[in-house]
């Protein structure tokens, strides 16, 4: 039994009775009155007697867009050019080509792969490796750069396998049911039933929270405590998913052979694994496989038997399992009838263009979970998404050309003293940037950003102190990092017990669960890291020779412009010269004196609010 299931027995013992008008996210989805985001902000504003803020400045707006849809921070040379013409057309113009670039796929992939608990490694015990399960990111990365249809994304991650059985990213995207800690290789025979059920049991939860926004999981051992879930619902569900087992698909020159399955075995190697192949999930034995409601989620006390199904509170828009049971989940899912489906992706998309949802809780819209603080924006922008084919992109302009997105987020303490959390929008939310974007941003300022695309996972340099204390690690010591280390952080090959120190540091997520809102900590480690970390010194003297070369004269301007991406002050000038002109008088004995009072600096601006924080 895992540790949530616990936590749900303690929710008491009185099961959810469900109202006679029903829970909100489970109403039928109808497209409210309305022509933009605008008009549902500002009528919320308007009868709360609050104004909306001023429009950003053309910097700060152009940098905010820039690290929203891509993760990578304009270049002076951008921001220039917006500067000498920030009208309106010119700001949509940059939008559709920021979401044409090959790195909005980069940057919204990461969010999905937080959903989908993606990792290099199997974690638990041994955490060996994956070697390729970074096919599956890559196809996560393409998908988004292909403003492939949400209905036929998440099609393929459940089902793939039995829509398209002839084509090898449909099988790569069956991953998603595969991207959870297993522990295969070291199970003995006496418990490989219950270690198959929690391994379904993670496929469960993390559809069902993903796609759903629906706490399913929690009526594996009694009928859920707050949601209207029986355990009935439970195993009819996972009936959906008894069936499979783990695939190896033998991969070479974008051909698949024929699947070679490989059901779990006590203490078994897999000896294939060093050769290329698609890790994925398939139907195993042809025999129907025959599921019961497990009394208390014990297999020692089976109930009645269950065919494949969904929750009874959701029957109202019909799922029809005549066929292949996962196919006939995923098309449920992707119906156009399914309210839930549309509203959680909204809100996803809303969620990352402002820090926080219109739900609080964007992997719970249940009883138990936040209530919109805009419930028919929340059903407009869905209506957006679904009747738009299921498609991000456009729901992407919709939002960040609205007046709501490009308002000013200068704090207001009238405004504040109404709505102290900004609830109602009235100012664009600042926030801290994430672990990827700051590392990415910290080699984009030095000039050292690699932009190559897809492969297997980079490893750069780990400080070797950490990986004495653990010897199975199988990362490599790396005395100097060079070029191939320094790719965008979305491809730092993730070890489930041996993250990257910085990206931890920076709340990077651990890929056990499904995270759906990452911790934004503020600790004083952060500030050490990046004041004394061996990487942000190298790449910050590597700015400083960046500055010295392009501008001499003005080395000092330059960098400040590259890492802000933002025009500097009088005050902020001097300031920052005089600093240098300390360094430099306290280095003046040591070679390149010059160059290490600059990168003195450029180590500041790193730990500066202006890198660290978008507004």
């Amino acid at each position: 039994m895992k540790p949530h299931h616990f936590l749900c027995l303690y929710l008491g013992s009185v099961a959810f009775s469900f109202g006679e008008e029903g829970h909100w996210a489970f109403e039928p989805l109808n497209r409210p009155d309305g022509e933009s985001v605008d008009q549902f902000i500002e009528q919320e504003l308007r009868a709360a007697n609050l104004e909306p803020s001023p429009p950003a400045q053309p910097h700060r707006l152009l940098r905010r867009i820039f690290l929203d849809l891509t993760g990578l921070p304009p270049t002076p040379e951008e921001s220039t050019e917006f500067a000498e013409d920030p009208s309106p057309e010119r700001f949509e113009a940059i939008v559709d080509d920021l979401l044409s670039r090959p790195q909005y796929g980069e940057r919204w992939g990461r969010h999905w792969l937080d959903l989908a608990r993606y990792a290099d490694s199997n974690g638990l015990h041994e955490d060996s490796d994956r070697p390729h399960a970074w096919r599956y990111r890559d196809y996560v990365i393409a998908s988004f750069n292909a403003d492939k249809p949400y209905g036929q994304f998440l099609r393929e991650q459940l089902a793939g396998d039995e829509i398209a059985p002839t084509n090898p990213e449909a099988w790569i995207a069956t991953g998603f049911c595969r991207n959870g800690p297993s522990n295969e290789e070291n199970i003995a025979s006496n418990e490989l039933e219950l270690y198959k059920l929690d391994q379904l049991d993670d496929i469960l939860a993390t559809t069902s929270q993903v796609f759903l926004g629906q706490t399913i999981q929690c009526a594996r051992c009694h009928d859920h405590k707050t949601e209207p879930f029986t355990a009935t619902d439970y195993y009819q569900m996972l009936a959906v998913f008894a069936p499979t087992v783990p695939a190896y698909v033998p991969f070479k020159n974008q051909q698949l052979s024929t699947p070679t399955l490989i059901p779990p075995r006590p203490r078994a190697k897999n000896k294939l694994s060093k050769e290329p192949h698609i890790r994925a999930l398939t139907n195993g034995s042809e025999k129907p496989e025959v599921t019961r409601v497990l009394l208390r989620g014990n297999p020692q006390t089976p109930g009645e038997i269950v065919a494949p199904g969904v929750p009874e509170v959701l029957s109202h828009f019909a799922a029809e399992f005549a066929g292949g049971s996962r196919t006939a989940l995923a098309d449920w899912i992707a119906s156009p009838e399914n309210p839930l489906t549309w509203r959680v992706m909204a809100n996803r998309v809303w969620q990352y263009h402002f820090g926080h949802g219109l739900v609080d809780t964007p992997s719970n819209l249940g009883e138990s979970g936040s209530r919109p603080t805009h419930p028919e924006l929340l059903d407009w922008l869905a209506c957006e998404l679904r009747d738009n084919g299921g498609r991000l992109k456009p729901l992407h302009k919709r939002i960040v050309l609205s007046r709501t997105y490009q308002q000013d987020s200068v704090f207001r303490e009238s405004a504040a003293r109404t709505d102290p959390e900004n609830r109602k929008l009235w100012r664009y939310p600042p926030h801290r940037l994430q672990a990827e974007v700051i590392r990415d941003g910290i080699l984009a300022a030095s000039g050292n950003l690699n932009l190559k695309m897809g492969g297997p996972g980079i490893k750069p340099r780990v400080p070797p102190e950490i990986l004495d204390q653990s010897k199975r690690n199988g990362w490599p010591k790396i005395e100097q990092e060079s070029p191939q280390h320094w790719r965008r952080s979305v491809y730092v090959y993730l070890k489930r017990q041996l993250p990257m120190p910085m990206l931890t540091l920076f709340d990077a997520p651990d890929a056990t669960l499904s995270c759906a809102v990452r911790f934004s900590s503020t600790t004083p480690t952060q500030a050490l890291a990046l004041l004394n970390d061996e990487f942000v010194n190298k790449q910050a003297r590597y700015l400083a020779l960046r500055a010295m070369a392009e501008d001499p004269g003005n080395a000092v301007r330059s960098m400040m412009e590259r890492v802000w991406a933002q025009p500097v002050s009088a005050d902020q000038l001097a300031g920052a010269e005089a600093f240098v002109a300390e360094r430099l008088a306290s280095r003046q004995s040591q070679k390149d004196a010059r160059k290490l009072a600059l990168a003195d600096l450029a180590v500041v601006l790193f730990n500066s609010s202006q890198f660290v924080y978008v507004d």
